[in-house]
């Protein structure tokens, strides 16, 4: 196996060495758009006001990774972005859909009906799915730009927390280059990336860029591992000093087994509470081996009260993400016109367990075509960005959620239509003061043509007739209530009742709801039937206003009100078929400043954030008493804090950074309702006055206001050092440390004591030999020197089960980058 990964890794670089000539440096080609000026800090260019300014120079929100940094620090995807960004954080509790977290905005799901509070966007063009973007290896990139706040104005649609954009380098006109980088490690890791830049006559370029990039499980049962490949071909063409054309096309595949998690125990309902009982395995176990197969058979399973089975499939990814887009700027004599027309497809297909079913299977085709106009210049003392947006998505999903005893299989077919008109304009009152201001108007139309039908094992009657509350019908006794395999339609797991003897020959599948008595006498099976076809629209005005005040030549001041909305909208869920838009507005005050010729850089920002309407995500019960997992809205909350970003070059050769964030949030109005046995939430409750349709359990309330929201650590620093030193006229040696310190967090909503993130260090270094030019460059690395493995993301599983994600173990290696 490894010699086939070395094998294509090899291939690559051949076929980037084969094109490249000349000689200019590697880090130069990452396109970080800093300076190489050893004297003083660098600058990064960034695009995030639809302008090409410095980071130093934009008065809003933001953190900026540059390529050659997102190499040296081990970023190849999303999940390890926190790493250079305090605020963010990246989860994924199973299958393709990725949650995205911002200062305890975000939302986790793994539905793709609900969008994005944070916004992915790659090369310009924002993607309704986060998995199109994050799923993507990060490769040839210039950089990651990272909004904090609401991106009401001038970034794509439904962005409340911020936005993540995902910019690769561009192709060069005039120049003949191209390098690549090769890292070997442990658990059998193999990546290996390479770019060519080709000149094309005096007026046109073409960038081709690859990866492949492969490791083995991190868990025993393969789970967490790696296997991605990817493309990108742009073509440049600038006809005329006026004109500008660049097409781009991508292509990703991920493979392997996927994101995995491990049992840390269950919870027994008792007339006292819940009992926890850890499960006596540890982080790296997995849910899929001998062990953790057996710790599952040990468990009761509701509503049947038979004991579950072992994993009945082994879980896999096959996920392919791609696109086109294109770029037309023209200078129009009044102004700049941009176009950036796009179409993305991804097919994804997988099979997962989180959070501890046997087994969830989705098979998900999304489609999306957009276009955005701007025409931005200036008019006098004033700056202008106008422009409309134009978004239209598709999705196909088949998905199977397989609890044993509760077989949920829904279809859908999800429509959005996005339009949106925006302007913003910028007042140069004077030389060193700026007022702006912006108006976006979004109009968001969504339909859903779905139908989920539940195959329930009770054990004994359907209540409210017989409560499953005993073993008095013999259901623990195997082969007397069925334990349910993955069917994807209701025919199918209709004739497999008939065929392995659990229900009556002759029983039907009818387009309603329908009970099949159990043939042993121990229970009874209900098969529900419910369609949501549903269509709605949402629109919305969101604004800002802002300032900024130039206090010196490199201290800015600036300030700003924005507003931000998230459309609402329909979802698969048996008496709740819709949820809400909901709403931000952030109040921010920052400054940004160089001190002592570009030795010293410190920013600030302090940022108050009102929040209402948050749409949440949480396993709750329908009135019919089945399990459902819903997209509700959360009430009010209060998100505070604020940033310190500190960078100095004290000595010539010698960098030090540190990033601060304090973060304050607390649910004002929070509250979930639920029943037993899904009632298992670490808030205060109380009963509704309503009782499931048995007439003897009640359904309650619980209030989790004062709660915080999730993924919202109250303290997280980030420290880094490089030292470079000089071995020859030609070669230098660099060694570099980064840590980072999170404070605890809570990852779930029912504020269990497992769901709680511990505070935790992580440590990363590096050493490399590389020539001063930046030509080659030979080094070794080591991720999370701790080898401690943190939970990433908790969650209670609806049978009772307490699993968690976990971070990476210590990993190293060996790295080569070269350019040519």
């Amino acid at each position: 196996m490894r010699k086939q990964f070395i094998t294509s890794s090899s291939l690559v670089v051949l076929a980037f060495s084969g094109l490249a000539c000349g000689a200019p440096a590697l880090a130069q080609e990452a396109a970080d758009a800093q300076t190489t000026d050893n004297a003083g800090l660098g600058d990064i260019i960034v695009t995030a006001q639809r302008r090409t300014e410095t980071l130093q120079n934009a008065g809003i929100a933001i953190d900026a990774v540059g390529g050659a940094n997102l190499i040296q620090k081990g970023i190849t995807e999303a999940d390890a972005l926190n790493k250079a960004v305090p605020a963010l954080t990246v989860t994924n509790g199973g299958g393709s859909n990725t949650s995205i977290f911002l200062r305890g905005v975000g939302n986790v799901t793994n539905s793709s009906y609900n969008d994005p509070a944070v916004t992915p966007s790659y090369d310009g063009v924002v993607l309704g799915r986060a998995a199109g973007a994050f799923g993507a290896a990060f490769y040839d990139l210039a950089r990651v730009e990272v909004l904090k706040g609401p991106q009401g104005i001038l970034y794509g649609r439904n962005a409340t927390g911020g936005a993540v954009n995902i910019l690769p380098n561009r192709p060069e006109l005039g120049a003949n280059h191209g390098g690549f980088t090769l890292s070997a490690g442990n658990y059998d890791a193999v990546s290996a990336e390479g770019f060519a830049n080709l000149a094309i006559g005096d007026n046109a370029a073409l960038r081709v860029a690859a990866t492949r990039q492969y490791h083995d499980g991190y868990n025993r049962d393969g789970s967490d591992d790696l296997n991605r490949t990817g493309f990108r071909a742009q073509f440049l063409f600038e006809p005329t000093d006026k004109l500008s054309i660049r097409l781009g096309g991508d292509y990703t595949h991920v493979g392997g087994v996927g994101s995995g998690a491990s049992y840390i125990g269950a919870f027994t309902p008792g007339a006292d509470g819940y009992t926890f009982a850890s499960s006596g395995l540890d982080s790296s176990e997995g849910m899929n081996t001998d062990a953790a197969n057996a710790y599952r058979q040990t468990q009761l399973g509701a509503p049947g009260f038979g004991f579950l089975t072992a994993m009945n499939e082994q879980q896999y990814s096959d996920n392919t993400y791609w696109g086109v887009n294109a770029e037309v700027t023209l200078d129009t004599g009044i102004g700049t016109l941009t176009i950036l027309p796009a179409y993305r497809k991804s097919d994804a297909e997988s099979l997962f367990y989180g959070p501890a079913f046997n087994t969830a299977y989705t098979n998900e085709q999304d489609r999306q075509v957009s276009l955005e106009t701007r025409l931005s210049g200036t008019a006098g003392m004033f700056d202008y960005v106008i422009g409309g947006f134009f978004f239209d998505e598709k999705i196909r999903n088949v998905g199977v959620y397989n609890q044993e005893f509760v077989l949920p299989i829904q279809h859908y077919t999800h429509k959005t239509q996005s339009w949106a008109g925006f302007g913003q304009l910028t007042a140069n009152l004077s030389d060193t003061f700026r007022l702006t201001g912006g108006l976006r108007y979004t109009r968001d139309k969504k339909s859903i043509d779905g139908l989920i039908n539940n195959f329930i094992a009770f054990c004994g009657g359907i209540p409210p007739t017989t409560p499953p509350a005993s073993f008095a019908a013999g259901c623990a006794t195997p082969g007397n209530i069925p334990n349910f395999p993955n069917f994807t339609s209701t025919g199918d797991t209709v004739n497999w009742l008939i065929s392995n003897g659990y229900i009556a020959s002759g029983s039907t599948d009818a387009a309603n709801d329908q009970v099949y008595p159990l043939l042993s006498g121990t229970g009874r099976v209900l098969k529900t039937y419910y369609p949501v076809v549903d269509s709605g629209s949402y629109s919305r005005v969101t604004w800002k206003a802002g300032a900024e005040f130039d206090v010196a030549p490199q201290s800015l001041l600036y300030a700003s009100i924005e507003t931000g909305y998230r459309a609402g909208g329909f979802q698969l869920s048996e008496g709740n078929p819709s949820y809400k838009p909901e709403f931000i507005t952030a109040y921010t005050v920052g400054s940004k400043n160089r001190f002592l010729n570009n030795k010293i850089q410190l920013n600030l920002e302090a940022f108050y954030w009102k929040y209402k309407d948050q749409q949440i995500n949480y396993f709750t019960v329908s009135p019919d008493s089945v399990l459902i997992n819903t997209i509700d809205n959360a009430g009010r909350a209060d998100i505070k804090g604020f940033d310190i970003d500190l960078m100095a070059k004290p000595l010539h050769n010698t960098t030090l950074s540190a990033k601060v964030q304090y973060l304050d949030t607390e649910y004002k109005q929070l509250t979930l309702i639920t029943a037993s046995p899904r009632d298992n939430i670490n808030c205060a409750s109380s009963q509704t006055g309503d009782y499931l349709s048995d007439g003897t359990t009640p359904i309650l309330a619980f209030n989790c206001s004062g709660r915080p929201l999730l993924f919202s650590p109250k303290w997280t620093i980030n420290l880094g050092a490089e030292q470079i030193v000089p071995v020859s006229d030609s070669f230098e040696l660099v060694g570099n440390v980064n840590t980072s310190w999170r404070s605890s967090q809570y990852g779930a909503f029912e504020y269990l004591d497992f769901e709680k993130i511990r505070a935790y260090w992580l440590t990363d270094a590096g050493l490399a030999l590389r020539q001063s030019d930046g030509g080659l460059s030979v080094g070794i690395y080591v991720q999370n020197i701790e080898n401690k493995r943190r939970v990433a993301t908790p969650q209670s599983s609806p049978i009772g089960f307490a699993i968690a994600r976990y971070t990476a173990p210590r990993t190293y290696g060996l790295r080569i980058s070269a350019s040519f």
